[in-house]
């Protein structure tokens, strides 16, 4: 899956803040203690999904960690193009023979990054595989088990590099 200008509208940059990422990240640890029972591992995509999730894995005290790399962007430039997603690692990379995952991304976009995640946590031999992200890209063909929140352009996380001062940005909360 690549990504097209049908992904986002490029008009805006959406800002989240640590408060709106914290926000999210209690609203969608209950959400996944409500839907129950509680994963006996959380998988974290990098990078930008390391953060949420272990955010989540201390929210739902669930100690067994272990983080995916399946790189996508060409660049760190925004908008920049996308490559087909391919596993490079699991770390580590031992079955997860009777375990509850739940696999921890940022955001989904085209829904080809969590595509391989999943097939990936099959293959380990995981019992049930649950996904959560922070944002969901409204184009994006694929649901996540448990998302933040919707939108519909570029987001900038807090955590990273913020917007330069031409770019027109807009606080994630002003849209939700």
């Amino acid at each position: 899956m690549t990504a097209g200008p049908s992904l986002w509208k490029r008009q805006r940059l959406l800002t989240m803040s640590w408060q709106t990422l914290g926000t999210l990240l209690t609203g969608l640890a209950e959400e996944i203690r409500a839907a129950g029972p509680l994963p006996d591992t959380v998988v974290g995509i990098t990078r930008g999904g390391l953060t949420p999730a272990v955010a989540l894995a201390h929210r739902l005290d669930v100690p067994e960690f272990r983080i995916m790399g399946i790189p996508r962007n060409s660049s760190n430039s925004r908008y920049s193009e996308r490559g087909a997603a391919a596993l490079e690692y699991v770390v580590p990379d031992t079955p997860l023979t009777g375990k509850r995952v739940l696999v921890v991304d940022d955001i989904m976009g085209d829904g080809g990054t969590m595509e391989t995640a999943v097939g990936t946590l099959r293959a380990l031999d995981a019992a049930e595989i649950r996904t959560a992200v922070l944002v969901r890209n409204q184009n994006c063909a694929g649901r996540p088990d448990h998302q933040g929140v919707e939108v519909d352009d570029w987001t900038v996380f807090p955590w990273e590099a913020p917007p330069g001062p031409a770019e027109p940005t807009v606080p994630l909360e002003a849209v939700r």
